[in-house]
Order: structure tokens, then sequence, then C-alpha cells
């Protein structure tokens, strides 16, 4: 059949070729140029002579006259070519030395000879056309592959997400079952560890009161030079701690202002209104002496202190910083260990005398200059801590453990918040999921769902001077194949071909921004191929990019060879 085909059409191309016509005229206009009648301007302005057709004069305004001659500016010379391609030329390009048909019709004056070529240029056509045939056929086996798993995937995706959404309603109810039983279990948690942590800030408070209450009664003690259980303006008078107006000397009026108007105050009287006032400037005048140089014995005896009850619940111990004070006290002043009501009270810090003698070592014990009545030595102690102590007041600070019972009650709520919180992380999971396929299935993949099979992959390409990628329905980027970060040329943004071809090109939108410029954009244009890949990659315009891309997904189905085709090869 195809053997007869090519038959007739040949027979059918040599009648053709036998029908008289001016040189230059394609056989489909051949009916326009007939020897017997007049001619007419194919505009219709004019009618001449036929014999003034090709007589290389110009009579017709549109040069229609002129087929096979340079005479006309705007006349058009056929190119017959068989074998490849029918071609128009400018009549402006006829005998001008150059052969621009393949059957060198053009140049009939026989200044030049032409060879004619238009067989192997005919042969090579096929080959290519062959090629792109082949291609065609095997790209577009690949897209009905791709659209039925395009479809498939797609199907898929409605079900979970109709299931999901199921999963998200029970997800709900069991998040919200789950935060009623949190707040249910942290209620009574919340009120017990509330109850302990109130009475151990009672509980510092109260130790708080009683240092502050030591630290006032070694002050009056140290204050009261003739230890007569008083403190007199004379004995404020001596100590220059106490002059405001820094004269070199304290007055009888700033003495009384210290003493709050009075003339002797007793120990209550100075722990209550006295002390509050000086505490923040107040210095040992042992040490205010020892600075001046001064070698004048002073004598300290401290009062016997008495520790206030200890709270209940609470570890029974005393302050060792404080217990060393009140033990060393005692101890240089001949008298017995300050006594205490309470028999039940534990010693955590077990200072007997061999801490006693450490602590005589240490930077925070020095015998003062001088001896005190009886023959025993002077004692001044600093009112900075030293790190030991800062240790134990940091220990002794610490907030005991909660008893058995808080303790349950907050195992009991972590229980109920871990709970709590499993049932929201899975229901967060489950709403991520949702906006996945939400977004999956509002994106337009093609007519057929075959542009699908790109979601989720990345393509690279790479020139000269940079490595370009693009994910499709996601990202394009660029950078330096010398090393360096990405610069983002733009993200998912639509459909950007032509007409009714919309198909035919993608375009990521608002890349990073180019200095003193618009924000990067890319063009990514689809052609047909048998593998996926970005083919080339250029900046047509200051910041906008253009990207090619073969796929199979672009492919269509390939013509069916015909009659015309036959024609061609002729």
């Amino acid at each position: 059949m195809k053997y007869q085909l090519f038959i007739l059409c040949c027979l059918v191309s040599l009648c053709l070729a036998t029908i008289p016509r001016p040189r230059g005229v394609a056989i489909s206009m051949a009916s326009f140029y007939r020897p017997d009648v007049p001619f007419r301007c194919r505009d219709g302005s004019k009618e001449i002579p036929f014999e003034y057709v090709n007589d290389d004069y110009c009579d017709c305004p549109d040069g229609t006259d002129e087929p096979g001659t340079s005479a006309c500016p705007g006349g058009k010379f056929h190119c017959t070519n068989a074998g490849f391609r029918p071609l128009n030329i400018l009549s402006s390009r006829v005998n001008d030395g150059i052969c621009d048909c393949c059957d060198g019709t053009d140049e009939w004056d026989g200044n030049i000879d032409c060879v004619n070529n238009c067989k192997e240029l005919g042969k090579k056509m096929r080959e290519e056309a062959d090629r792109i045939r082949q291609l065609q056929e095997e790209g577009y086996k690949l897209k009905q592959k791709f659209i039925e798993e395009g479809k498939q995937a797609k199907e898929q995706k409605k079900a979970e997400l109709e299931q999901l959404e199921k999963n998200k309603i029970e997800l709900e109810a069991v998040k919200t079952e789950m935060e009623g039983k949190k707040t249910e279990a942290e209620a009574p948690e919340k009120e017990a560890k509330d109850k302990h942590e109130q009475a151990w800030n009672e509980e510092l408070e109260r130790r708080n009161a009683e240092k502050e209450r030591l630290r006032a009664e070694i002050a009056f003690a140290e204050l009261d030079a003739n230890k007569d259980n008083k403190i007199s303006l004379s004995e404020i008078k001596g100590l220059s701690m106490f002059d405001v107006d820094s004269n070199g000397e304290v007055s009888d009026d700033e003495a009384k202002e210290h003493l709050e108007g009075e003339e002797e105050v007793d120990q209550d009287h100075f722990i209550l209104k006295v002390w509050p006032n000086i505490k923040q400037f107040y210095k040992s005048p042992d040490s205010e002496e020892q600075a001046k140089g001064d070698n004048q014995e002073v004598t300290t005896e401290p009062p016997e202190v008495l520790p206030p009850p200890l709270r209940p619940g609470f570890p029974r111990h005393r302050n060792p910083a404080v217990e060393r004070q009140r033990q060393l006290f005692a101890k240089r002043a001949s008298l017995p260990d300050s006594p205490t009501p309470h028999d039940d009270v534990v010693d955590d810090d077990n200072d007997d005398d061999d801490d006693d003698d450490e602590y005589e070592d240490s930077e925070e014990y020095k015998p003062a200059k001088g001896t005190a009545p009886g023959g025993q030595p002077a004692l001044i102690v600093k009112e900075e801590n030293k790190t030991e102590d800062n240790k134990d007041q940091q220990e002794e600070d610490k907030m005991p453990d909660y008893d058995e019972a808080t303790k349950a009650l907050i195992a009991a709520a972590d229980e109920a918040r871990q709970q709590f919180n499993d049932a929201d992380a899975k229901l967060k999971e489950t709403e991520n999921q949702i906006r996945d396929l939400q977004s999956y299935l509002g994106t337009d993949y093609g007519p057929n769902e075959e542009y699908s099979v790109l979601k989720g992959n990345c393509y690279e390409y790479t020139d000269r001077e940079y490595t370009y990628k693009l994910c499709a329905f996601d990202r394009a980027t660029q950078r330096p194949k010398s090393g360096g970060s990405e610069t983002s040329l733009g993200n998912w943004g639509k459909w950007d071909g032509p007409g009714e071809d919309k198909y035919a090109a993608q375009k990521y939108e608002n890349g990073q921004s180019c200095w003193n410029g618009p924000n990067r954009s890319v063009k990514v244009y689809f052609k047909c191929g048998t593998e996926h890949k970005v083919t080339s990659a250029s900046e047509p315009s200051r910041c906008e990019y253009a990207f090619g891309f073969e796929t199979p997904t672009h492919c269509t189905a390939p013509p069916t060879r015909s009659a015309d085709d036959v024609h061609d090869e002729l």
C-alpha cells in the first residue's frame, strides 16, 4: 500500500512540475499566471499584458508581476526545492551570486553554478524527523505511565485525606479528654506544692530574721563598751562611723539622732529602732580601730543568744555560719555554748573543738590587738561571708524535697501531662499531614496529573560559573561552582505557557532581591524528552532567568505517516 502511494505521489508531482508557470511562481499560484489572459496584479490594483511578467520591470505595486526577477523590492521568489521543503525568498536575492535555493533556481542567469543538494538535505531532514518522532513515541509511552501513576496517587491521597480528617476528629476528642485529666491532676499538685513552698519561704524568713537579730545582738555587744547592757551617747560619740557631717567628731546631736532621740537605749530598743537605720553602714568598732592603726585594747563580750524555735516539717538544724559565730564568742569569752531549749536539735556540722581550732587558723578569725578583761584575747568577726560559709548558706537556703504525698501528686500530674502532650503531638502531626495533602491536591499537575511525577524531585544543571537547581513545584536556586551559599531564584508560582498551551512553561517568583533591582524569578520552558533534566540556564534580562527542561510529561502523541510525508520525500 505504501509503495502504491509512493508511485501515485511521484506521478502527481511530475504532472504538477510540468504545469506551465513563470519562474519563481509556486505550483499553488500557477492558476493566477495564465499566458492566454492579461495578468492582474494580486492586489487588484491594475491589469497588464502577460508578456510584462518577469520582464525585469516592476509594473505591479505589490511586485507580483516579477516573481522571477529582482526588479520589485517587495517581490517573492519561490524555490521548488524538490526532495526538500519549498522556500520563499525575497526577489532581491535572485541572481545575487548566492545560492539561496537548494535546487539553485534563484541563480538562473548562469553567473554562478549552484549544486542541487535538495535530496541530501531532504534525507537529513527526514532522519531528524524520524529521530524526533521516535523520541516522541518513547516519551509519550512514558507519559502514559506517568498519567496512570499521577491519577492513582491523586485518588490515594484523597482517600488518605478523608481518613486523616476522621482521625483528626477522634484525636481532638482524646486531646480534650487528656486536657481535662491534666487540669484535674494539676489542681491538687499545685495546692500541695504551693503549701510546701509557702512553708519553706516562711522558714527562710524566720531564719533570716534569726541571723539579722544575731547581727544586731553582736553589734549591740560591740557598741556596749562598758558592758552595762545599754548604749549611751558617749559610746556612740567615740566612733567615726556616726560622723554624719564628716567634720572629724560625732556631736551630741549626731549621736542622739542615731539613738532615735534617746540618751541611751537597751538591747531590745536597739534591735527594734536603732539597728534598722545603721545596719547598712555599720562596721565593727574593732575593725574601725584597726583601720586607724590604733593599738587601743578593745574588749568584746558577746551576749548569750538563743535561737527561736524551728518550724515543724523542715530539717531541724542550725545555720552553720551562725553557730560558728555563736560558739566562738562563747568559747573566747570563757562562756559555755549557748543553750538551746530544743533538745532534739541535731547539729549537722558536728562543730567540735577540732572545728574551732581549724576556724581559728582561717581568715575569718583574727585576734584583736590587746586582751579583754580576764586575760582573754579579743575577737573580730568579719562582715563579709567567706567561701565555706557561702556554701553552707546555699545549702541552708535550698528548699527540701517534697513529702511523699506531694511527690505522688506530682507523679500523677506528670503522667497526665505526658498523656496530654502525646495526644497533642499526634493531633499536630495529623494536622500537618492534612495540610500537606491539601497542598498536593490543590496544585495543578497538568490536565491528566502527568506532571505530578516531578513533585519532590530536584534537577541540576552546571555551566562554566554556576550550578542551577530546579526543585519542581517548590523552588529554583543558583550557587557558584567555586563554592558558597545558594541564591534563591524564585519559589513555585504558576503555569505560564502562552495562550492555551499554559503547560508549556512554569514561573518561579519572589526570589532573592537583586541589588538595586527586582526580586529574582525563573521561567522554565518545557520540551519533550525521554528523561527529566534541565538542559539550559540563562539570564535573558537582569534578574530574570530562563531554564530549558526536557521531560516525557511534555510529549504529545506522535503524528502518523501520511501521503504528505511521502510527498516530502520527493
